[in-house]
């Protein structure tokens, strides 16, 4: 049977001398596998279709254990993510959030639009990177039904809260009179919460030139980061070390 869908390319694996291996992400399939033949080789039309970011339109033919490329033409390759390292590596961060909680054929249309929308943004100049990061990171999880509890206490629902603890393991905030539930949340600024329930709303197109401050930006990435490594079963992100070598 064959299957006509766009999607993102998450990952490529080299499979042979002339094949390869790629994860798509489509809008009508959710995760698949599929074996893309004959795309390593220098003349195929199929080749800049099947690399990661690039959003194509495919026609799959769906085989007992995984999918075949019969056809791929591209429609975004996304090309100017590689000519900027620091790009590069956080739209790589962002692939990684996918492939870390889509399991294969599990539909997902609000992430595969937030997903199109950030690597969008991130081509674009004069943009605020932290921004897109943060929304994209918190929207994630909203999305894939992993969000923490960040308008009230986790544990007794009390919304008011005057000294904010953040528990991955309880999965959100924490209030005075429950926050021996977790010895090891971590103190968050109040300011931080206020940002993280705006960014968790906002439209990632429309917030681009909005600039975090350092403060906030690593407040806010300390406690979402560890959230997700922590739900998401990850041990750790190579774009992220990639990242952390980029800043020394």
């Amino acid at each position: 049977m064959l299957i006509k869908t766009e999607g993102f390319v998450i990952k490529n694996i080299k499979y042979s001398e002339h094949d390869s291996i790629v994860t798509i992400f489509t809008r009508e399939l959710g995760k698949v596998t599929a074996i893309a033949k004959g795309v390593r080789r220098p003349k195929s039309k199929m080749r800049a279709g099947i690399q990661p970011f690039s959003y194509s339109e495919f026609v799959l033919y769906k085989g007992r254990n995984l999918y075949t490329v019969n056809q791929c033409d591209s429609i975004e390759i996304f090309y100017s993510l590689r000519e900027d390292l620091f790009k590069l590596s956080y739209a790589s961060y962002l692939l990684e959030l996918i492939g870390a909680v889509i399991i294969e054929e599990q539909t997902n249309n609000r992430l595969f639009n937030l997903l199109g929308k950030a690597l969008y943004m991130l081509k674009k100049k004069d943009i605020e990177i932290n921004t897109i990061v943060r929304t994209f990171e918190l929207q994630f999880l909203e999305f894939s039904g992993l969000s923490p509890n960040i308008t009230s206490c986790v544990e007794c629902g009390s919304e008011e809260i005057t000294s904010h603890r953040f528990s991955n393991r309880e999965g959100g905030l924490l209030c005075e009179q429950c926050v021996d539930r977790d010895r090891g949340a971590v103190e968050v600024s109040k300011h931080t919460i206020r940002l993280a329930n705006y960014l968790l709303n906002a439209d990632i197109k429309k917030i681009t030139k909005l600039k975090i401050s350092e403060f906030l930006n690593n407040d806010l990435s300390k406690i979402t980061r560890r959230y997700i490594l922590e739900h998401t079963n990850v041990y750790e992100f190579k774009s992220l070390k990639i990242l952390e070598g980029l800043a020394k």
